[in-house]
Parts: structure tokens; C-alpha cells; sequence
């Protein structure tokens, strides 16, 4: 499995989401250490249920920020938000059952990783862009 590396062509240029990011980027590694290291069940559910509840917070944090400022591409973004938490409620649920299959670790690497990249990428950084364009100071207080 591959480990995620966060760089400048990840950040959206909003510190606190930027911030997220880096952390679940953290945990996701930490998830690709679990299951590389066959340390047991244990430490890959603990580390997968800590990514979900991590993904709902930042999420949370995303959404705030869309609505607080109209982002009018909100509901797109907040569907792939909704796909996400789908999945990786999935694949837990997968890993629970079957354990650390080789078709689990592919799904996670391939759908976690690059769900993540990607979603950051184009649709995060184009509510990045709009904050920008539209002179938004946005943080958490």
C-alpha cells in the first residue's frame, strides 16, 4: 500500500482545512502502517473508526464553511462528502467480517488514497479558490 505525502499542490489555502487535511492524510498512513505491520484486528479497526470520525469532523468543518459563505456548489460537495462516509463505513464493516484481505487493502489504498487526492485536488480547491476570489477570511472561532 502507498502512503499519502502532503505537499503544496494539496493545499486549498484555508489553514484550517489545509490543517485537516494533513491530519487525515496523518491517520491514513497510520491505517496503510496497521495493515502492513498484520499487527492484528485490532489496531486497523481502531485506526479506520478514528479515520471515520476524523472525516466526520473535517467534513463538518467543510460543510460550515460552505453554507456560512453560499458556496453555490455546495450540495456537489456535500454529496461526495455523503460517498465517502458511505464507503469507508463499507469497508470497515468489509474488515470486520473478512479481515485484512488483499481485496480490502487494494480498496483502501486505491479508493482511499485517491478519493482523498482527488477530491482535494479539484473539488476542495475549487471552494478554495472561491473563498479566495471572493476575499473570505475563514476560521474556526
Amino acid at each position: 500500500m502507498k502512503k499519502i505525502e502532503w505537499d503544496d499542490s494539496l493545499s486549498v489555502g484555508i489553514d484550517v482545512i489545509d490543517g485537516q487535511h494533513q491530519r487525515w492524510i496523518e491517520h491514513f498512513n497510520s491505517v496503510v502502517d496497521a495493515i502492513e505491520s498484520r499487527g492484528g484486528h485490532a489496531p486497523v479497526t481502531r485506526t479506520l473508526g478514528f479515520l471515520i470520525d476524523y472525516t466526520d469532523l473535517h467534513f463538518s468543518t467543510e460543510e460550515r464553511f460552505m453554507t456560512q459563505t453560499a458556496y453555490p456548489r455546495i450540495a456537489g460537495h456535500m454529496a461526495k462528502h455523503e460517498e465517502l462516509r458511505t464507503t469507508v463505513a463499507n469497508l470497515i464493516g468489509d474488515f470486520e467480517e473478512e479481515g485484512d484481505t488483499p481485496a480490502l487493502e487494494q480498496a483502501i489504498d486505491t479508493f482511499l488514497g485517491t478519493w482523498l487526492i482527488e477530491h482535494i485536488k479539484s473539488t476542495d480547491q475549487l471552494f478554495g479558490a472561491f473563498v479566495k476570489e471572493s476575499g473570505i477570511v475563514l476560521s474556526e472561532e
